[in-house]
């Protein structure tokens, strides 16, 4: 400070004069008011990175000023609870305990100039949605949406009302391009619908995504990067907590490895252990199954399967015939819209006629022509120099007929075998009509 800015007090002690005051007023004014809105940030937040909220308030009061509050807002404040999200009911609001509900209403065609979703805006057919119920039996579903659109001018979502069963595991399937994404995005709250209802049965703390790339800092062991997600998600450690996630993960024998070494299966698998070590109610996995090897695939199947009844899973596939294998109910989405939802069973006997394969010591042509003549036979076709595909209107039908056929022609049978009928024909069967 020059020393012709200072005025000379009577017991010796310079002051600074009153123009240098005003000059560093403004700074002190900022310090002053970065200090107070960070207390404040910190008495509204619902939680804190790190340490306890009384630990942040001392650094901030204590630290050289400004810096506890600069370190504050950069390390300790969890952004989280600041994000905009969708409107929620107030049972996200610290009400829902285990069995709770979260409800998110969106109307974006009846959005503000700012772009927030206005919940008084009309749904589907004029009138509000509503959904202000507490709470829902255990044989309700745990996740339903209502006319959910999400409009990315030709592609997206377009009024798809899903219904999860609580404790199921719910497989979302589709070509390229139907949504499936968007979908899981939207139930995880990474993306807002443009409108429709969403209801979630659970807190939205108890509710893991697992996407299909996962991407963590290469430095960090796979232990550390499950420990961060168990702190992130601000749950007790469940039974295990981040060795029983690793297991469950396979990765157990790989914990203490960075991940910048690790393969893009081995980086799926820790996704996969992030996501388990909350101890979720709700799973949301999108293609966990995509980057493994056969075997890998198999554990994660039954790892999957394995959580029905007291987890719910809802997870997409391009391998169909791993959601045959582990999904009780079934979703196909084609072009944004849902074209069936049931039990994976029912959409198989609905849309798959009964099939044979009817092999012969001889020339199949005039057997051929002789099914094709048939009251109960819907398609015939061939299928190499000896044999044909018959196609029946039902089981009981083929099951007489091809026999009654067969004498009546005094063929010599080689093999009569049913073609299986499995989720991939059922859904080539579906998409394509």
């Amino acid at each position: 400070m020059p020393i012709e800015s200072l005025v000379a007090m009577p017991d010796g002690v310079a002051w600074p004069s009153g123009s240098t005051l005003l000059a560093v007023a403004p700074l002190i004014g900022l310090i002053v008011g970065l200090l107070a809105f960070s207390l404040v940030d910190l008495v509204r937040a619902r939680s804190v990175r790190y340490v306890p909220k009384w630990l942040w308030a001392l650094i901030i009061v204590l630290a050289a000023a400004p810096l506890g509050a600069v370190l504050y807002l950069l390390v300790g404040r969890d952004r989280r609870s600041a994000l905009p999200s969708e409107p929620v009911e107030a049972s996200d609001r610290g009400q829902a305990g285990v069995g709770g509900e979260l409800t998110v209403k969106a109307d974006h065609g009846g959005r503000r100039r700012d772009g927030v979703p206005n919940p008084g805006a009309p749904a589907r057919g004029g009138s509000p949605v509503d959904r202000r119920t507490t709470i829902r039996r255990a044989a309700e579903p745990v996740v339903e949406t209502d006319g959910l659109t999400r409009d990315y001018g030709g592609g997206g979502l377009f009024d798809v009302d899903l219904s999860v069963p609580l404790g199921s595991v719910y497989g979302l399937v589709g070509p390229n391009g139907a949504g499936k994404t968007t979908m899981l995005s939207i139930l995880g709250g990474m993306r807002r619908a443009d409108r429709g209802a969403i209801r979630i049965g659970v807190p939205r703390r108890r509710i893991a995504v697992c996407p299909d790339v996962s991407e963590f800092d290469s430095w960090l062991t796979a232990r550390e990067v499950v420990e961060f997600a168990l702190a992130l998600t601000g749950v007790d450690a469940p039974a295990g907590g981040v060795a029983g996630a690793l297991s469950a993960a396979g990765l157990a024998h790989d914990a203490d490895r960075r991940v910048g070494g690790f393969s893009r299966g081995m980086m799926q698998r820790l996704g996969l252990a992030c996501a388990l070590v909350g101890d979720p109610r709700l799973l949301i996995f999108d293609e966990p199954t995509s980057a493994l090897d056969p075997a890998g695939r198999a554990e994660v199947l039954d790892l999957v399967s394995g959580m029905r009844g007291d987890r719910t899973v809802i997870f997409s596939s391009h391998i169909l015939a791993d959601v045959q294998r582990v999904a009780d109910t079934i979703g196909i989405l084609r072009h944004g819209r849902l074209l069936y939802q049931g039990p994976t069973q029912e959409l198989i006997d609905t849309h798959l006629q009964p099939r044979w394969l009817v092999r012969i010591a001889g020339d199949p042509s005039l057997l051929r022509a002789e099914f094709g003549s048939q009251p109960w036979v819907t398609r015939v076709d061939p299928a190499g120099p000896d044999a044909v595909r018959v196609e029946a209107v039902s089981i009981e039908a083929g099951e007489r007929g091809i026999p009654a056929v067969l004498a009546s022609r005094r063929e010599r049978l080689v093999s009569c075998d049913p073609v299986a009928a499995d989720l991939e024909a059922a859904f080539l069967a579906l998409t394509s009509r």
